[in-house]
Protein backbone atom coordinates (compact mmCIF):
# COMPACT_ATOMS: atom_id res chain seq x y z
CA UNK A 1 0.00 0.00 0.00
CA UNK A 2 3.22 2.33 0.81
CA UNK A 3 4.23 1.75 -2.97
CA UNK A 4 1.22 2.01 -4.26
CA UNK A 5 0.89 5.62 -2.43
CA UNK A 6 4.38 6.91 -2.95
CA UNK A 7 3.66 5.91 -7.24
CA UNK A 8 0.61 7.92 -6.49
CA UNK A 9 2.38 11.16 -5.13
CA UNK A 10 4.64 10.89 -7.68
CA UNK A 11 2.42 11.08 -10.43
CA UNK A 12 0.35 13.83 -8.96
CA UNK A 13 3.62 15.99 -8.36
CA UNK A 14 4.78 15.20 -12.01
CA UNK A 15 1.70 16.29 -13.52
CA UNK A 16 1.57 19.80 -11.16
CA UNK A 17 4.91 20.25 -12.75
CA UNK A 18 3.85 19.82 -16.31
CA UNK A 19 1.23 21.93 -15.86
CA UNK A 20 3.44 24.58 -14.59
CA UNK A 21 5.66 24.19 -17.08
CA UNK A 22 2.59 24.45 -20.07
CA UNK A 23 1.11 27.60 -18.67
CA UNK A 24 2.89 30.41 -20.46
CA UNK A 25 3.13 28.47 -23.81
CA UNK A 26 7.06 29.73 -24.37
CA UNK A 27 8.64 28.80 -27.06
CA UNK A 28 12.30 27.46 -27.27
CA UNK A 29 13.54 30.96 -26.45
CA UNK A 30 11.72 31.44 -23.32
CA UNK A 31 9.52 34.12 -24.86
CA UNK A 32 5.43 33.85 -25.44
CA UNK A 33 4.65 32.20 -28.37
CA UNK A 34 1.96 32.60 -30.76
CA UNK A 35 -0.34 35.94 -31.74
CA UNK A 36 3.56 38.13 -31.53
CA UNK A 37 2.67 41.19 -30.53
CA UNK A 38 -0.70 40.72 -29.68
CA UNK A 39 -2.78 40.31 -26.77
CA UNK A 40 -2.80 36.72 -25.06
CA UNK A 41 -6.29 35.12 -25.09
CA UNK A 42 -7.81 38.19 -27.21
CA UNK A 43 -11.25 37.45 -29.52
CA UNK A 44 -10.10 35.52 -32.26
CA UNK A 45 -12.03 37.27 -34.93
CA UNK A 46 -10.41 40.91 -33.66
CA UNK A 47 -7.63 42.38 -35.85
CA UNK A 48 -4.04 41.28 -33.84
CA UNK A 49 -1.21 43.63 -33.61
CA UNK A 50 2.92 42.36 -34.46
CA UNK A 51 6.20 44.12 -33.51
CA UNK A 52 7.57 43.99 -37.29
CA UNK A 53 6.45 43.45 -40.90
CA UNK A 54 8.95 41.79 -43.54
CA UNK A 55 8.71 42.73 -47.03
CA UNK A 56 10.65 41.28 -49.68
CA UNK A 57 11.58 43.67 -52.46
CA UNK A 58 13.95 42.91 -56.10
CA UNK A 59 16.13 45.40 -55.95
CA UNK A 60 18.04 48.63 -53.98
CA UNK A 61 16.66 51.49 -54.59
CA UNK A 62 18.96 54.25 -56.28
CA UNK A 63 17.51 57.00 -54.21
CA UNK A 64 16.08 57.59 -51.33
CA UNK A 65 15.48 61.67 -51.80
CA UNK A 66 11.67 62.28 -52.85
CA UNK A 67 12.93 64.53 -55.98
CA UNK A 68 15.74 61.93 -56.66
CA UNK A 69 15.80 58.74 -58.88
CA UNK A 70 12.21 57.60 -59.43
CA UNK A 71 13.23 53.88 -60.61
CA UNK A 72 10.26 51.79 -59.06
CA UNK A 73 13.12 50.17 -56.17
CA UNK A 74 13.65 53.91 -55.24
CA UNK A 75 9.72 54.31 -55.06
CA UNK A 76 9.01 51.38 -53.70
CA UNK A 77 10.47 52.69 -50.61
CA UNK A 78 10.01 56.72 -50.84
CA UNK A 79 5.95 56.26 -50.56
CA UNK A 80 6.36 54.87 -47.53
CA UNK A 81 8.33 57.38 -46.00
CA UNK A 82 6.59 60.18 -48.08
CA UNK A 83 3.05 61.76 -48.68
CA UNK A 84 2.28 62.94 -51.77
CA UNK A 85 -0.39 65.98 -51.98
CA UNK A 86 -3.24 63.99 -53.95
CA UNK A 87 -3.39 60.16 -54.13
CA UNK A 88 -4.38 57.73 -56.64
CA UNK A 89 -8.16 56.70 -56.28
CA UNK A 90 -8.20 52.88 -57.21
CA UNK A 91 -10.62 54.11 -60.64
CA UNK A 92 -7.05 55.95 -60.76
CA UNK A 93 -8.76 59.68 -60.49
CA UNK A 94 -7.23 62.01 -58.25
CA UNK A 95 -7.97 61.91 -54.45
CA UNK A 96 -7.07 64.05 -51.47
CA UNK A 97 -4.10 63.43 -49.39
CA UNK A 98 -2.31 66.13 -47.62
CA UNK A 99 -4.30 68.41 -50.08
CA UNK A 100 -8.17 67.90 -48.93
CA UNK A 101 -9.54 69.93 -51.55
CA UNK A 102 -8.78 72.09 -54.84
CA UNK A 103 -10.24 74.22 -57.22
CA UNK A 104 -9.86 75.71 -60.65
CA UNK A 105 -10.25 79.31 -60.81
CA UNK A 106 -9.92 79.28 -64.31
CA UNK A 107 -7.61 76.77 -66.47
CA UNK A 108 -4.23 78.40 -65.50
CA UNK A 109 -5.25 78.67 -61.79
CA UNK A 110 -5.46 76.09 -59.79
CA UNK A 111 -5.62 76.45 -55.67
CA UNK A 112 -4.74 74.04 -53.02
CA UNK A 113 -6.04 73.79 -49.69
CA UNK A 114 -4.14 71.50 -47.25
CA UNK A 115 -5.05 69.20 -44.63
CA UNK A 116 -4.42 70.88 -41.15
CA UNK A 117 -2.13 69.41 -37.93
CA UNK A 118 0.16 67.28 -40.68
CA UNK A 119 3.05 66.59 -38.97
CA UNK A 120 6.48 65.61 -40.37
CA UNK A 121 8.56 63.35 -38.82
CA UNK A 122 10.80 65.72 -36.75
CA UNK A 123 7.96 67.27 -35.29
CA UNK A 124 7.73 70.32 -38.31
CA UNK A 125 3.77 71.25 -38.79
CA UNK A 126 3.53 70.87 -42.69
CA UNK A 127 2.20 74.21 -44.24
CA UNK A 128 1.93 75.91 -47.25
CA UNK A 129 5.49 77.46 -47.65
CA UNK A 130 6.73 73.83 -47.50
CA UNK A 131 4.25 73.06 -50.41
CA UNK A 132 5.62 75.70 -52.72
CA UNK A 133 9.06 74.87 -51.58
CA UNK A 134 8.82 71.81 -53.05
CA UNK A 135 6.94 72.64 -56.07
CA UNK A 136 10.05 74.59 -56.98
CA UNK A 137 12.50 72.10 -55.70
CA UNK A 138 10.96 69.19 -57.76
CA UNK A 139 11.00 71.83 -60.79
CA UNK A 140 15.09 71.95 -60.69
CA UNK A 141 15.01 68.41 -60.57
CA UNK A 142 15.42 66.08 -63.71
CA UNK A 143 13.55 63.13 -62.17
CA UNK A 144 10.64 65.20 -60.89
CA UNK A 145 10.48 67.90 -62.92
CA UNK A 146 7.47 65.99 -65.27
CA UNK A 147 4.90 66.40 -62.79
CA UNK A 148 5.10 70.38 -62.08
CA UNK A 149 6.67 71.58 -65.53
CA UNK A 150 4.00 73.55 -66.40
CA UNK A 151 3.69 75.61 -63.32
CA UNK A 152 4.83 79.04 -63.40
CA UNK A 153 7.01 79.39 -60.03
CA UNK A 154 7.23 83.25 -60.25
CA UNK A 155 3.12 83.89 -59.95
CA UNK A 156 2.45 81.20 -58.06
CA UNK A 157 1.99 82.11 -54.38
CA UNK A 158 1.82 81.11 -50.39
CA UNK A 159 -2.17 82.38 -50.26
CA UNK A 160 -2.12 81.36 -46.40
CA UNK A 161 -1.04 78.85 -43.87
CA UNK A 162 -3.24 75.72 -45.38
CA UNK A 163 -3.73 77.35 -49.22
CA UNK A 164 -1.30 77.52 -52.26
CA UNK A 165 -2.22 79.11 -55.67
CA UNK A 166 -0.36 77.30 -58.46
CA UNK A 167 -0.03 79.84 -61.66
CA UNK A 168 0.13 77.40 -64.99
CA UNK A 169 2.10 78.94 -67.99
CA UNK A 170 -0.40 76.48 -70.09
CA UNK A 171 -3.15 74.50 -69.26
CA UNK A 172 -2.43 70.79 -68.45
CA UNK A 173 -4.91 67.81 -68.38
CA UNK A 174 -2.96 66.04 -66.60
CA UNK A 175 -1.53 68.22 -63.52
CA UNK A 176 -4.20 66.19 -60.47
CA UNK A 177 -2.95 63.01 -62.23
CA UNK A 178 0.83 64.16 -61.92
CA UNK A 179 0.38 65.90 -58.13
CA UNK A 180 -0.42 62.32 -56.83
CA UNK A 181 3.07 62.11 -57.26
CA UNK A 182 5.00 64.78 -56.13
CA UNK A 183 6.49 63.87 -52.32
CA UNK A 184 6.70 66.28 -49.66
CA UNK A 185 9.35 66.93 -47.91
CA UNK A 186 10.43 69.57 -44.75
CA UNK A 187 11.94 72.80 -46.52
CA UNK A 188 13.98 73.60 -42.70
CA UNK A 189 15.01 69.61 -42.91
CA UNK A 190 16.82 70.39 -46.48
CA UNK A 191 18.00 73.81 -45.89
CA UNK A 192 19.14 72.69 -42.83
CA UNK A 193 21.63 70.58 -44.57
CA UNK A 194 19.96 66.94 -44.12
CA UNK A 195 21.49 64.53 -46.58
CA UNK A 196 17.58 63.04 -47.99
CA UNK A 197 19.33 60.63 -50.05
CA UNK A 198 21.08 58.52 -46.64
CA UNK A 199 18.35 60.33 -43.51
CA UNK A 200 15.02 61.07 -45.65
CA UNK A 201 12.36 62.95 -43.73
CA UNK A 202 8.33 63.22 -44.81
CA UNK A 203 5.20 62.90 -43.50
CA UNK A 204 4.34 59.51 -44.85
CA UNK A 205 3.03 56.33 -42.23
CA UNK A 206 6.51 55.14 -41.96
CA UNK A 207 9.84 57.04 -40.57
CA UNK A 208 13.50 56.08 -41.93
CA UNK A 209 15.37 54.19 -38.94
CA UNK A 210 18.72 52.64 -40.99
CA UNK A 211 19.80 51.11 -44.78
CA UNK A 212 22.11 48.38 -44.67
CA UNK A 213 23.13 48.39 -48.43
CA UNK A 214 22.58 45.22 -50.27
CA UNK A 215 20.72 43.83 -47.43
CA UNK A 216 17.73 46.05 -45.73
CA UNK A 217 15.89 49.25 -45.25
CA UNK A 218 14.59 49.64 -41.65
CA UNK A 219 11.95 52.01 -40.98
CA UNK A 220 9.43 52.34 -37.91
CA UNK A 221 5.59 53.29 -37.76
CA UNK A 222 4.87 56.71 -37.62
CA UNK A 223 2.79 56.54 -34.50
CA UNK A 224 1.69 60.33 -35.08
CA UNK A 225 0.51 59.72 -38.96
CA UNK A 226 -2.49 61.74 -39.59
CA UNK A 227 -4.18 58.62 -41.63
CA UNK A 228 -4.57 54.79 -40.87
CA UNK A 229 -1.08 53.92 -38.28
CA UNK A 230 0.18 50.77 -39.12
CA UNK A 231 -0.28 47.43 -36.54
CA UNK A 232 3.04 46.73 -36.25
CA UNK A 233 6.32 48.51 -34.87
CA UNK A 234 9.04 48.55 -37.11
CA UNK A 235 8.75 47.33 -41.18
CA UNK A 236 11.89 45.72 -42.98
CA UNK A 237 12.05 46.10 -46.31
CA UNK A 238 14.66 42.76 -47.71
CA UNK A 239 16.42 43.20 -50.70
CA UNK A 240 16.47 39.34 -52.61
CA UNK A 241 17.13 39.59 -55.85
CA UNK A 242 15.93 36.00 -57.15
CA UNK A 243 12.38 35.75 -57.23
CA UNK A 244 12.31 31.78 -56.42
CA UNK A 245 14.80 33.30 -53.06
CA UNK A 246 11.63 35.21 -52.45
CA UNK A 247 8.78 32.63 -53.36
CA UNK A 248 10.91 30.40 -51.05
CA UNK A 249 11.14 33.01 -47.96
CA UNK A 250 7.35 33.89 -48.15
CA UNK A 251 6.77 30.08 -48.25
CA UNK A 252 8.79 29.83 -45.09
CA UNK A 253 7.33 32.44 -43.31
CA UNK A 254 10.89 34.15 -43.34
CA UNK A 255 9.10 37.30 -44.72
CA UNK A 256 6.03 38.41 -44.59
CA UNK A 257 4.91 39.88 -48.00
CA UNK A 258 7.27 39.41 -50.70
CA UNK A 259 6.46 41.71 -54.24
CA UNK A 260 7.44 41.24 -58.08
CA UNK A 261 6.65 37.83 -57.85
CA UNK A 262 7.70 35.48 -61.47
CA UNK A 263 5.24 33.74 -63.21
CA UNK A 264 7.58 30.42 -62.98
CA UNK A 265 6.90 31.06 -59.18
CA UNK A 266 3.36 31.80 -58.91
CA UNK A 267 1.95 27.44 -59.09
CA UNK A 268 3.51 26.64 -56.62
CA UNK A 269 2.43 29.89 -54.32
CA UNK A 270 -0.94 29.61 -55.54
CA UNK A 271 -1.20 25.85 -54.02
CA UNK A 272 0.37 26.90 -50.72
CA UNK A 273 -2.56 27.41 -48.17
CA UNK A 274 -0.54 29.61 -46.18
CA UNK A 275 0.50 31.72 -48.70
CA UNK A 276 -1.96 34.35 -50.58
CA UNK A 277 -0.87 35.24 -54.20
CA UNK A 278 -2.33 38.27 -56.06
CA UNK A 279 -1.75 39.13 -60.03
CA UNK A 280 -3.53 42.11 -61.46
CA UNK A 281 -3.41 44.23 -64.51
CA UNK A 282 -1.01 46.68 -63.86
CA UNK A 283 0.22 50.31 -65.47
CA UNK A 284 4.12 48.73 -66.70
CA UNK A 285 5.45 47.32 -69.59
CA UNK A 286 8.71 45.63 -70.71
CA UNK A 287 10.28 46.20 -73.53
CA UNK A 288 13.77 46.35 -76.14
CA UNK A 289 15.03 49.68 -76.39
CA UNK A 290 17.13 50.79 -78.94
CA UNK A 291 20.04 54.19 -78.44
CA UNK A 292 17.74 55.65 -81.58
CA UNK A 293 20.82 58.46 -81.77
CA UNK A 294 23.48 56.92 -83.16
CA UNK A 295 24.61 54.06 -85.32
CA UNK A 296 22.77 51.51 -86.48
CA UNK A 297 19.91 51.86 -84.50
CA UNK A 298 19.28 55.73 -85.74
CA UNK A 299 18.52 53.37 -88.92
CA UNK A 300 14.67 53.08 -88.61
CA UNK A 301 14.17 50.67 -90.79
CA UNK A 302 16.56 48.26 -88.87
CA UNK A 303 14.74 48.70 -85.67
CA UNK A 304 11.95 47.68 -87.42
CA UNK A 305 13.36 44.72 -88.97
CA UNK A 306 14.17 43.56 -85.34
CA UNK A 307 10.90 44.24 -84.21
CA UNK A 308 9.47 41.73 -87.34
CA UNK A 309 12.49 38.89 -86.20
CA UNK A 310 11.25 39.06 -82.45
CA UNK A 311 8.36 36.05 -81.36
CA UNK A 312 6.96 38.67 -79.26
CA UNK A 313 3.96 36.24 -78.53
CA UNK A 314 6.93 33.26 -77.99
CA UNK A 315 9.03 35.45 -75.15
CA UNK A 316 5.71 36.66 -73.14
CA UNK A 317 4.32 33.03 -73.15
CA UNK A 318 7.58 31.89 -72.20
CA UNK A 319 8.84 34.54 -69.90
CA UNK A 320 5.42 36.24 -68.36
CA UNK A 321 2.99 33.31 -68.69
CA UNK A 322 -0.24 34.33 -67.01
CA UNK A 323 1.20 37.55 -65.84
CA UNK A 324 0.83 40.08 -68.53
CA UNK A 325 -0.34 39.96 -72.00
CA UNK A 326 1.66 41.08 -75.37
CA UNK A 327 2.22 44.52 -76.17
CA UNK A 328 1.27 46.52 -79.81
CA UNK A 329 2.45 49.45 -78.21
CA UNK A 330 4.30 52.00 -75.79
CA UNK A 331 1.44 52.10 -73.27
CA UNK A 332 -0.71 48.89 -71.47
CA UNK A 333 -4.75 48.60 -71.95
CA UNK A 334 -4.59 49.79 -68.13
CA UNK A 335 -3.84 53.51 -69.26
CA UNK A 336 -6.50 56.18 -69.96
CA UNK A 337 -5.51 57.04 -73.53
CA UNK A 338 -4.68 53.61 -74.66
CA UNK A 339 -5.69 53.04 -78.52
CA UNK A 340 -7.51 49.40 -78.55
CA UNK A 341 -7.29 49.59 -82.39
CA UNK A 342 -3.58 49.81 -82.66
CA UNK A 343 -1.53 47.13 -84.46
CA UNK A 344 1.68 46.04 -83.11
CA UNK A 345 4.19 43.97 -85.04
CA UNK A 346 3.84 40.25 -86.45
CA UNK A 347 6.33 38.07 -85.88
CA UNK A 348 7.69 37.42 -90.01
CA UNK A 349 11.36 36.25 -90.73
CA UNK A 350 11.29 37.18 -94.47
CA UNK A 351 9.86 40.43 -93.81
CA UNK A 352 12.70 41.30 -91.22
CA UNK A 353 15.33 39.73 -93.69
CA UNK A 354 13.87 41.85 -96.57
CA UNK A 355 13.92 44.89 -94.42
CA UNK A 356 17.79 44.25 -92.92
CA UNK A 357 18.54 44.31 -96.96
CA UNK A 358 16.74 47.77 -97.09
CA UNK A 359 18.48 49.13 -94.24
CA UNK A 360 22.25 48.08 -95.66
CA UNK A 361 22.77 45.26 -93.69
CA UNK A 362 21.82 42.23 -96.67
CA UNK A 363 24.90 39.99 -94.65
CA UNK A 364 23.79 41.11 -90.71
CA UNK A 365 25.86 43.01 -88.26
CA UNK A 366 26.91 42.38 -84.73
CA UNK A 367 25.47 44.33 -81.66
CA UNK A 368 25.44 43.86 -77.89
CA UNK A 369 22.34 43.74 -75.89
CA UNK A 370 22.75 45.41 -72.34
CA UNK A 371 20.55 44.10 -69.36
CA UNK A 372 20.57 43.62 -65.65
CA UNK A 373 21.43 40.58 -64.07
CA UNK A 374 17.48 39.59 -63.15
CA UNK A 375 16.44 36.20 -64.45
CA UNK A 376 13.48 37.43 -66.44
CA UNK A 377 15.82 40.04 -68.12
CA UNK A 378 18.29 37.14 -69.08
CA UNK A 379 15.81 34.19 -70.18
CA UNK A 380 14.61 37.16 -72.77
CA UNK A 381 17.67 38.20 -73.62
CA UNK A 382 18.76 34.64 -74.29
CA UNK A 383 15.42 34.34 -76.75
CA UNK A 384 16.63 37.56 -78.35
CA UNK A 385 19.82 36.19 -79.17
CA UNK A 386 18.64 32.65 -80.27
CA UNK A 387 15.91 34.88 -82.66
CA UNK A 388 17.77 37.53 -84.09
CA UNK A 389 20.22 35.15 -85.06
CA UNK A 390 18.00 33.99 -87.48
CA UNK A 391 18.11 37.55 -89.54
CA UNK A 392 22.07 37.55 -89.28
CA UNK A 393 22.41 39.85 -86.24
CA UNK A 394 24.45 37.98 -83.48
CA UNK A 395 23.76 39.42 -80.36
CA UNK A 396 26.65 39.35 -77.68
CA UNK A 397 24.64 39.64 -74.15
CA UNK A 398 26.18 42.03 -71.52
CA UNK A 399 24.38 41.51 -67.97
CA UNK A 400 25.53 44.14 -64.86
CA UNK A 401 24.22 44.45 -61.75
CA UNK A 402 20.88 46.53 -61.78
CA UNK A 403 22.39 50.14 -59.98
CA UNK A 404 25.21 49.65 -62.50
CA UNK A 405 23.04 49.16 -65.63
CA UNK A 406 20.75 52.10 -64.84
CA UNK A 407 23.98 53.92 -64.76
CA UNK A 408 24.90 52.84 -68.32
CA UNK A 409 20.78 53.64 -69.24
CA UNK A 410 21.36 57.26 -67.57
CA UNK A 411 24.68 57.97 -69.60
CA UNK A 412 23.15 56.82 -73.16
CA UNK A 413 25.88 53.83 -73.06
CA UNK A 414 23.69 51.05 -74.67
CA UNK A 415 23.41 49.74 -77.96
CA UNK A 416 20.33 47.51 -77.06
CA UNK A 417 19.20 47.34 -73.52
CA UNK A 418 15.83 45.69 -71.85
CA UNK A 419 13.55 47.90 -69.36
CA UNK A 420 10.73 48.54 -67.97
CA UNK A 421 8.60 51.48 -68.08
CA UNK A 422 5.69 52.63 -65.47
CA UNK A 423 2.99 54.80 -65.90
CA UNK A 424 2.17 55.51 -62.50
CA UNK A 425 -0.37 58.36 -63.22
CA UNK A 426 -2.42 55.84 -65.27
CA UNK A 427 -2.11 58.58 -67.77
CA UNK A 428 -0.98 58.48 -71.45
CA UNK A 429 0.95 61.69 -71.03
CA UNK A 430 3.35 60.29 -68.78
CA UNK A 431 3.30 57.20 -70.33
CA UNK A 432 4.59 58.73 -73.97
CA UNK A 433 5.52 62.19 -72.65
CA UNK A 434 8.63 60.97 -70.76
CA UNK A 435 9.97 58.73 -72.30
CA UNK A 436 9.69 59.73 -76.50
CA UNK A 437 9.90 63.86 -76.23
CA UNK A 438 12.45 65.21 -77.59
CA UNK A 439 15.30 66.60 -75.21
CA UNK A 440 13.71 64.31 -72.18
CA UNK A 441 16.48 62.94 -70.06
CA UNK A 442 17.83 59.76 -70.36
CA UNK A 443 16.26 57.85 -67.59
CA UNK A 444 13.13 58.65 -69.23
CA UNK A 445 13.88 58.49 -72.90
CA UNK A 446 15.95 55.58 -72.48
CA UNK A 447 15.95 55.23 -76.49
CA UNK A 448 17.10 58.71 -77.19
CA UNK A 449 13.75 58.90 -79.57
CA UNK A 450 12.87 61.97 -81.49
CA UNK A 451 10.59 62.99 -83.75
CA UNK A 452 8.87 66.61 -84.39
CA UNK A 453 5.00 65.28 -85.05
CA UNK A 454 5.39 63.70 -82.06
CA UNK A 455 6.36 65.94 -79.92
CA UNK A 456 3.55 68.48 -81.30
CA UNK A 457 0.49 65.54 -80.50
CA UNK A 458 1.77 65.23 -77.23
CA UNK A 459 2.26 68.94 -76.57
CA UNK A 460 -1.47 68.78 -77.81
CA UNK A 461 -2.53 66.13 -75.25
CA UNK A 462 -0.53 67.57 -72.63
CA UNK A 463 -1.59 71.28 -72.78
CA UNK A 464 -5.53 70.56 -73.29
CA UNK A 465 -8.45 70.07 -71.16
CA UNK A 466 -10.71 68.78 -73.43
CA UNK A 467 -10.55 64.97 -73.03
CA UNK A 468 -11.79 64.13 -76.79
CA UNK A 469 -8.96 66.17 -77.68
CA UNK A 470 -6.35 64.45 -75.71
CA UNK A 471 -7.27 60.99 -76.22
CA UNK A 472 -7.19 61.50 -80.12
CA UNK A 473 -4.11 63.12 -80.37
CA UNK A 474 -2.66 60.48 -77.94
CA UNK A 475 -3.81 57.21 -80.63
CA UNK A 476 -1.96 59.24 -83.39
CA UNK A 477 0.99 59.30 -81.03
CA UNK A 478 0.95 55.49 -80.55
CA UNK A 479 0.40 54.78 -84.44
CA UNK A 480 3.70 56.77 -84.76
CA UNK A 481 5.75 55.38 -82.33
CA UNK A 482 4.88 51.88 -83.71
CA UNK A 483 5.62 53.13 -87.11
CA UNK A 484 9.31 54.21 -85.77
CA UNK A 485 9.97 51.40 -83.26
CA UNK A 486 11.99 52.82 -81.16
CA UNK A 487 11.16 49.65 -78.87
CA UNK A 488 10.01 46.45 -79.53
CA UNK A 489 7.12 46.04 -77.35
CA UNK A 490 6.87 43.30 -75.45
CA UNK A 491 4.72 42.62 -72.88
CA UNK A 492 2.06 44.69 -70.67
CA UNK A 493 2.96 43.41 -67.14
CA UNK A 494 0.78 42.51 -64.15
CA UNK A 495 1.99 43.56 -60.74
CA UNK A 496 2.14 40.10 -58.75
CA UNK A 497 2.68 39.87 -54.82
CA UNK A 498 2.15 37.55 -52.11
CA UNK A 499 1.46 37.52 -48.44
CA UNK A 500 1.13 34.98 -45.27
CA UNK A 501 -2.37 33.76 -45.26
CA UNK A 502 -3.15 35.52 -41.58
CA UNK A 503 -2.98 39.51 -43.24
CA UNK A 504 -5.75 41.06 -45.20
CA UNK A 505 -6.38 44.43 -46.40
CA UNK A 506 -2.98 43.77 -48.81
CA UNK A 507 -3.50 44.95 -52.22
CA UNK A 508 -1.58 45.08 -55.70
CA UNK A 509 -1.98 48.39 -56.93
CA UNK A 510 -1.21 48.90 -60.76
CA UNK A 511 0.84 51.56 -60.20
CA UNK A 512 3.49 49.33 -57.85
CA UNK A 513 2.76 51.80 -55.23
CA UNK A 514 2.72 49.26 -52.06
CA UNK A 515 0.64 50.53 -49.21
CA UNK A 516 1.68 48.64 -45.94
CA UNK A 517 0.06 50.24 -42.84
CA UNK A 518 -3.71 49.24 -44.25
CA UNK A 519 -2.89 45.56 -43.58
CA UNK A 520 -4.59 43.76 -40.81
CA UNK A 521 -3.28 40.28 -38.94
CA UNK A 522 -6.40 37.72 -38.24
Amino acid sequence: MKKILSILLALTMLLALLAGCGGKNNNQDGQPSGNPGGSQGADADQPATRESLTVAVASEPKSLDAHGANDSSSTTIKHLIYDTLLRQAEDGSAAPNLVESWDYEDDLTLNLHLRSGVKFHNGETLDAGDVLYNIKRAYASDYANWMVSTVDLEQSKVVDDTTVQLKLTTPTGAMLAQLCFLYIVDEQTVEGGTDMEEAPIGTGPFVFDSWFRGDRIDLKTNQEYWGTVAPFNTLTMRVIGESSSRAMEIESGGVDIAINIASNDMANLDANPNVTLMSEAGYSNSFIGFNCSTEPFNNKTLRQAVSYALDRASIVQAVYSGTGSLANGPIAPTIWGYDPDLEGYSYDVEKAKALMADAGYPDGLDVTLTISDSQERVDIAEMVQNQLGKIGINVTVEPLENATYLDRIIAADCEMFILGWVTNTGDADYGMYEPFYTGQPTWSNTATYSNPEVDRLLDIGKQSTDSDVRFDAYCQVQRLLVEDAPWVFLCNKNESAACRSDIQGFQVPPSGRYEFNTITFH
